[in-house]
């Protein structure tokens, strides 16, 4: 299994027996809510779409693997939702052998939008299977299904993560970044029993077996930059873990501030907790 990030582009390619390229929060249609804010902007579809298409030339993958946030109203679906998003996927299966979307929290109704042939995903992600190495794909607003956590490798959108850098003459510069580090299994699975409302007391592993029929293991966390460059994001050196998105990260069981944070272009800029200084 090969993992890269595609610099410097906000999206990753798997190699094993298949090529997948993966991407997620593209938010088709936040334009209109925009305009309702009086900010005008030109259609970002066919752009968002041209980007996708020009890695889809590049790395030729078999599969594409969408991570949630397709669409952008919430709860209703707009008219240019309605109208761009049947386009964009049509367009996107005429290159590529099969397409997987993940549903994610604006995602509401977009099961009604996707062309046949696009295979959509619940909310509590799906399992990938490369081989011996597991890959769990989540959206991350939502508690996966217990298995995913049995996975070496867990992909999560969602939070947009950026960071905040000062420059020498003190303007904050905001960038988008890739967040990755390794979860520790015990306290994944005592704040998965939590949430069931069983106290796992003196092994949680041990009682996340016992309970759930898996053994959970000590899975690497990716968390992706938003594909769609329209958008705000959390900033992950200035917010507190309380503030991240999404069970796995609210609850404290995954310890963000020893995870490693990378420009779009590759640059490592070192640990959260150290970048926090810098904020």
């Amino acid at each position: 299994m090969r993992i890269r990030l595609l610099s410097p582009h906000p999206a990753l390619l798997l190699e094993a027996s298949q090529r997948i390229l993966m991407a997620s929060d593209l938010h088709i249609g936040l334009e209109h809510e925009l305009s309702k804010m009086g900010i005008s902007l030109p259609n970002q579809a066919e752009r968002i779409l041209g980007e996708l298409l020009s890695l889809v030339e590049e790395h030729r993958p078999h599969r594409v693997v969408l991570l949630g946030d397709i669409k952008h109203a919430v709860p209703l679906t707009s008219f240019q939702e309605r109208r761009e998003i049947p386009r964009f996927f049509s367009q996107l299966l005429e290159e590529v052998e099969a397409v997987d979307v993940v549903r994610g929290n604006h995602d509401a109704n977009l099961q009604q939008l996707l062309p046949e042939g696009v295979a959509i995903h619940p909310s509590r992600g799906f399992l990938l299977s490369e081989d011996d190495y597991r890959i769990a794909v989540i959206h991350g607003h939502a508690w996966p299904y217990p298995k995913l956590l049995t996975a070496d490798l867990l992909l999560m959108g969602h939070n947009h993560p950026t960071v905040l850098l000062r420059t020498p003459s003190g303007v904050r510069l905001s960038q988008r970044v890739w967040v990755k580090g390794r979860c520790e299994g015990s306290k994944l699975a005592e704040a998965y029993l939590n949430q069931m409302g069983v106290k796992a007391v003196d092994d949680p592993r041990r009682a996340f077996k016992e309970r759930l029929g898996f053994e959970i293991g000590d899975p690497e966390m990716i968390l992706f930059p938003a594909f769609n460059d329209l958008l705000g994001g959390l900033p992950i050196n200035a917010e507190s873990p309380k503030s991240l998105l999404g069970p796995l990260l609210r609850t404290g069981a995954v310890d963000i501030e020893n995870f490693e944070v990378y420009l779009l272009d590759g640059t490592y800029l070192g640990k959260v907790n150290f970048l926090r200084s810098l904020a």
